[in-house]
This record gives C-alpha cells, structure tokens and sequence, in this order.
C-alpha cells in the first residue's frame, strides 16, 4: 500500500537526511513528525473502513453467502498495517539518531518480564493527542528535542520522549490528574525506568531480581559502509556478496538477480554440515513480518533513497550469513570453550573458560545485531568477554 505513497516517503527520507546532518534542526524534526503522524492515521482510517466491510461480509457468510471479498480484504488490512510500520521505522529513525541504541531497547520491553510491551491502539483514536502535540510544540520551542511516542515501533512506555541526551527522558501526558489503575501501573513503569537510568541499575525491572548495564570498553563495529557498497553493486550486477570478516557474509541480491539465494551461496565456497552450520538472517522477513523493532531500523542502514524503497518493496532482497563455528572460534581464541546452543531463546552463546568453572553466556538478542544492524561477530564477542572479566574483578574487589 505504501507505493501510492511514494511522494511522501521521499520527503521522510530527505527530512531524515537533513536531521541526520544536523540533528539541532528542529523545525525540520517537527515537519517529519507532522508527516508521519498525517500518514499513520491515514493508514489506520482505511483499516477501519476495511475492517467494516469486513464485518458486514462475514454477516453474509453467516447466512450463507459465499464471497471471496473477505480474503481480499484481509490482505488489504495486513498491507496498510505493514505500511503504518513503515512510517513508524521513520520514527524509530528519529529516536535512534538522537539517543543510544542499548538504552532505547529498553523502552521496547515491559518493565514487569521479558515479554515486548504490548503495543497501544489507533494513534487516531486518542484522546489526549492533542495534550501531547501541544507538549511537543513547548519543548521544541525551547530547544528540546522531543519525539512523539507512537510514531514508533520502539518506544512504548510514555506519550513523549525527550532527546537531549543519550538516554530517553519519558513522559505520560495526562488530561485529568486522577489516575486510574492503568494511569498507576504506567507510573510505576516510568519510575522504574528511570530508576534504571539514572543510576544504571534497577530492582526488578523485566523481572530481574537485579539489572544493571555497563558500557563497552571497545567501540563498536559494524559494517553498514560495506552493505552499502554490496546493495549498489547488485543494482548493477542484479547480485553481489560481502565477507566483512571471517564467518561473516552478505548476500544482496535483486529482482532480477538469480532466481535463487542458493545460487549465490554457492559462490562462497561455503561448507555447511551439522558441525559447522550456519545462521542465516533474511532480512525481508523480518521486515513484513513486522518484527524489526527493537534494533536499528533499516531505514539508516539502507542509505539509498532508490535502495531503501526497493527494500520495501520487495525488490531488494538482503541475506546474512553467520558461520556459528566461527563465532565460536572468536571466544575459543580469547581462552573460552564456546557452544551456540540455538533452542536457548534467551542466551543463545554459552561460553566457560577453558579448564574452568567460570561461564557466561550471551543473549541471543545481542547476537541478533550481527543481522539486523550489521555489528562485527568478534566485536559482539569481545566485548561480552570484556565486560565479563571486568564483573569478575568488581566482584573480586568487594569480597
């Protein structure tokens, strides 16, 4: 559905551009957020008129009448649901330019477990939407970056979030001063978070008897300048493939390009067996099937104006590769024996020190970042090890 839109989408993305240059811009930050918010309810006024087309239709059935409008309607819905995504994507866009990424995921994730925030309702629909446009118009008039929550996938605890620094500064907007249950239960959320982030721990926040977080001590790396040279040769080629480091590969390739992945798999040389298998990431299905959030969106790693819309058009298909012996080759290097164990949701990476007792293990979340936002395997294990030995030396210095 977001082909009839395409004016619009080049405007998001020139704004973004803009911002991405000069993120103190906010007259150009207000425009974009006046654009998507114009978009999403667009979108979700044509799910609600489909939706009672919908209900009428399956009257009919009841009675016996058979069409095959209802099928039709469904994919229609599900196609302006993936493009209010897509609008959203523009917004996690604007968040991710302006805050960090690691404490930005937090805003994604209920406070009470593990389980992703259960997203809110029409846009359209709220109340006090007009309470949180007005608080966005104050803090951009002095000078404080503000995002309106529910443009994004991401952000999903307060109606406004401050930008002007590194960690999100969240914001219920209420009309009335009474609270009621959900009001109290949003408040405790908030206070748990920026409990967390003030102070870099947090008692009981997604369940954790205790969570805190420590930055690495070693820049990250990723390897988003050399996805972008594989997409533009792909264009010219119809295909094109990258090995960024060792066990690490990308494969673009286009509608025109080979009428199979596996044809270009096999230009890799690659020999995957039940010992050495691989992990592979194809990115177009976590796209439509709405799952990107809470990493980098795509709409800044894919930089091509022309690139970008074909990746959402299904005409850009993007695949990467992870060798999962090579990943643990990384830790064995380091002094650790290592095994992926892919049923273990939560830490997919066990590592323990060779002839030790000492183990750690790293989340399958953080592992997911080599795909979706195209970090370094060995910086992702490195500095998990890193920040390993430096708990172990804290815990060291307190006994």
């Amino acid at each position: 559905m977001l082909g009839y839109r395409k004016r619009s989408f080049a405007a998001a993305h020139a704004m973004l551009q803009t911002l991405r240059a000069a993120p103190e811009d906010l007259a150009t930050l207000k425009d974009l957020q006046k654009l998507l918010l114009g978009e999403i309810i667009r979108t979700e006024a044509k799910i609600r008129e489909l939706k009672t087309e919908m209900k009428l239709i399956n009257k009919r059935q009841e009675s016996g009448t058979a069409t095959r409008r209802s099928s039709y309607l469904e994919g229609r819905i599900e196609g302006f649901r993936k493009s209010a995504l897509i609008w959203r994507c523009f917004g996690d866009a604007i968040a991710f330019l302006y805050m960090e990424k690691h404490a930005l995921k937090h805003t994604f994730f209920s406070t009470e477990n593990t389980n992703a925030k259960q997203v809110a309702g029409f846009i359209g629909d709220k109340e006090g939407l007009g309470h949180e446009l007005a608080v966005i118009d104050s803090a951009l008039e002095h000078n404080v970056p503000a995002l309106l929550a529910d443009l994004t996938n991401t952000i999903r605890h307060g109606d406004i979030c401050l930008m002007g620094e590194s960690d999100p500064h969240l914001i219920e907007v209420k009309a009335s001063k009474t609270l009621d249950s959900r009001g109290k239960k949003q408040k405790r959320s908030l206070e748990k978070l920026r409990a967390f982030y003030q102070t870099d721990k947090c008692e009981g926040l997604r369940g954790y008897p205790e969570l805190r977080r420590q930055s690495s001590e070693t820049p990250e790396r990723t390897y988003v300048d050399q996805l972008n040279e594989c997409i533009i040769e792909a264009g010219t080629n119809g295909w094109a493939v990258r090995q960024p480091e060792r066990g690490l590969h990308y494969i673009i390739m286009t509608a025109s390009g080979p009428s199979s992945v596996e044809q270009a798999i096999s230009s890799l040389n690659l020999k995957p067996s039940p010992n050495s298998p691989l992990w592979v990431f194809f990115l177009n299905e976590q796209k439509s099937g709405r799952t990107w959030a809470p990493y980098l969106p795509f709409v800044l790693s894919i930089e091509g104006k022309d690139h970008l819309w074909d990746f959402i058009r299904g005409n850009l298909f993007i695949y990467v590769l992870v060798e999962l012996d090579a990943l643990c080759q990384i830790a064995r290097e380091k002094g650790y024996e290592a095994k992926f164990e892919p049923d273990d949701e939560a830490y997919a990476l066990h590592l323990q020190v060779a002839g030790g007792d000492d183990e750690t293990r790293i989340s399958k979340q953080m592992l997911m970042r080599i795909g979706m936002e195209f970090v370094s395997p060995e910086w992702v294990v490195v500095s998990a090890i890193e920040g390993f030995n430096r708990f172990k030396a804290a815990m060291l210095a307190s006994s």
